[in-house]
């Protein structure tokens, strides 16, 4: 078992960023303006690359301040590709745990190396979202709190926070092809040596909310404080998911080109998302491209945990009343952190 993936005891703590969550989910609607380049990726036909593109080490001139909660030894800057439509920077991030472990998180570069679109809401880089994100989560989650999310985001937990995720590596399986197996391996670290935590989380998302809460309920650890915490970008592992869970949610996405009148926009996304399946969907805005929407297809996959935890249209308005949203990025609803409320 990863040592990443330990479970921990009891407490209580976030402050509340959001009061409405319907509320926000209309605003990510209609304000989100930031990159999200690797919500395609995965999803297109043509292989994934990745180009090293530099490194720094610890002590060095420039190295830079990552605000973790380990001390960094190296860092390295990837670029992803997929063709010649996606091109994504990456930086990966090399440290040792308390015991000595040696451990690697990926990581979103600064707004010096990720193109932002310009304007209020658009200020911030990934890297920026998640420190907003894990400096609330140092000052409210409990030391010994444990958080249900896909593994890579895991490991930025972990690197910043020093907190549990149930699964804090990939698995091989996860990946089709043999060079997205290297490029991970390489990326994010060696690769689980026990795939069943992913698995059943992958399981888990797919299942049935209710279910799944059942089941995690007879699972996990009664006295431990239990968070999920949920990303846009989680979109784009829809390939794993589906690979370890053996069933595909009827999550699709399409590309709509920019237009002047947001909600001219917005009403033509509605009447594609209600043309086939549930009219739950959620939107992405794609500085240079226009807006990415996605769509559940059915009824089914609109109660998944997976759908109940992003915020599409249908979960924003149906919210699931055991879990308790304690923080939410401002910027699109980008990153979602729930408390299990048990």
């Amino acid at each position: 078992m990863d040592k990443r993936s330990a479970s921990v005891g009891a407490g209580h703590g976030f402050r509340k960023s959001i009061s409405v969550r319907l509320l926000i989910g209309l605003i990510c609607l209609t304000a989100g303006a930031w990159i999200l380049g690797l919500a395609i990726i995965e999803r297109l036909p043509s292989a994934l690359t990745a180009e090293k593109t530099g490194e720094q080490i610890a002590g060095e001139p420039g190295f830079p301040a990552l605000g973790g909660h380990y001390s960094a030894e190296r860092i390295d800057h990837y670029r992803l590709r997929q063709g010649e439509e996606v091109s994504f920077p990456l930086d990966a991030v090399s440290y040792r745990a308390a015991d000595g472990e040696r451990r690697r998180a990926v990581l979103y570069p600064g707004l010096n190396a990720e193109a932002v679109e310009t304007g209020p809401d658009a200020l911030f880089s990934r890297r920026e979202l998640w420190a907003n994100a894990m400096e609330a989560l140092n000052r409210h989650a409990e030391a010994n709190a444990l958080f249900l999310t896909w593994w890579d985001n895991a490991q930025r937990i972990d690197w910043f926070t020093g907190r549990a995720a149930w699964a804090g590596a990939p698995i091989a399986t996860a990946f089709a092809a043999r060079s997205e197996r290297k490029l991970w391996a390489e990326l994010a670290g060696p690769f689980a040596g026990d795939e069943t935590r992913l698995r059943q989380l992958a399981r888990w998302l797919t299942m049935n909310a209710h279910d799944a809460l059942a089941e995690m309920a007879a699972t996990l650890p009664a006295a431990t404080p239990v968070y999920f915490l949920v990303c846009l970008d989680d979109l784009a592992r829809l390939a794993e998911i589906e690979r370890l869970a053996g069933k595909k949610p009827a999550i699709e996405a399409a590309q709509f080109p920019r237009a002047g009148d947001i909600h001219a926009q917005i009403a033509e996304v509605k009447r594609w998302a209600q043309e086939k399946g549930s009219g739950s969907y959620l939107i992405q805005n794609t500085p240079g491209s226009g807006i990415r929407a996605w769509r559940i297809e059915n009824a089914e996959t609109g109660e998944t945990l997976l759908a109940k935890l992003l915020p599409f249209t249908g979960s924003l308005e149906n919210p699931l009343a055991e879990l308790e949203t304690v923080y939410q990025s401002p910027q699109a609803s980008y990153l979602t952190v729930f408390r299990w409320n048990r």
